[in-house]
């Protein structure tokens, strides 16, 4: 699968990293492709262009862009992200306190009649990207929410090619709590010494 990842921060390098590494074709969208030469230099045999560019011809859009950036770029782009799967792991933290909506919910009004928007790795530490077997042997699980069914079995394949456990939370607005509990998991690393290794396991 062609996976363009608009944003060059740690999440996204790290999942451009691990998808690579089982055979999709990543293209990073940049606002400055020529300052790169770093991301070039960790993942060659991925593409790194401007936003538009990589936005063609692509099957499935990953935003990791800070959230602030995320809804003003889904308008601007809102035409060519219509109609592709968006995959939102953007976390709004304090920009959104009295949950009654959903940072990728915003994605996806931003994109308008046509969005196909799912919400994922929300609770994911960068630091874990590439280790999805945590110390104790257990299997590190990724939280995601969507409408689509299809699009979250996409979503769902995706997570398991980088070997975590797909846990399916439901419609879009169940983001809503993915995004509470990543301040949570933040301030109880902090308090418990987890290194940002820690991670939310759903156990029955």
């Amino acid at each position: 699968m062609r996976i363009a990842i608009m944003g060059t921060g740690k999440m996204g390098r790290y999942l451009g990293m691990g998808w690579s590494q089982v055979g999709h074709r990543i293209v990073f969208g940049s606002r400055r492709p020529e300052d790169k030469a770093d991301l070039r230099a960790e993942l060659p045999a991925a593409t790194v262009t401007s936003h538009t560019e990589a936005l063609a011809e692509t099957e499935l859009v990953v935003l990791a862009l800070p959230y602030i950036a995320v809804e003003p770029f889904a308008r601007q782009h809102a035409a060519q992200l219509r109609d592709k799967l968006v995959l939102d792991i953007s976390n709004p933290f304090s920009h959104l306190p009295d949950n009654r909506i959903s940072g990728a919910e915003i994605t996806a009004a931003a994109i308008g009649p046509g969005a196909r928007v799912v919400a994922g790795f929300k609770d994911n530490f960068w630091q874990t990207l590439l280790e999805p077997v945590d110390a104790s042997g257990l299997v590190r699980d990724v939280h995601y929410a969507g409408d689509d069914e299809v699009d979250k079995q996409i979503v769902k394949q995706l997570i398991e090619d980088l070997g975590f456990r797909p846990v399916d939370c439901g419609p879009l607005t169940n983001a809503r709590v993915l995004d509470v509990m990543v301040p949570l998991m933040l301030e109880l690393d902090q308090r418990y010494g987890g290194g940002r290794k820690s991670s939310w396991k759903f156990l029955i």
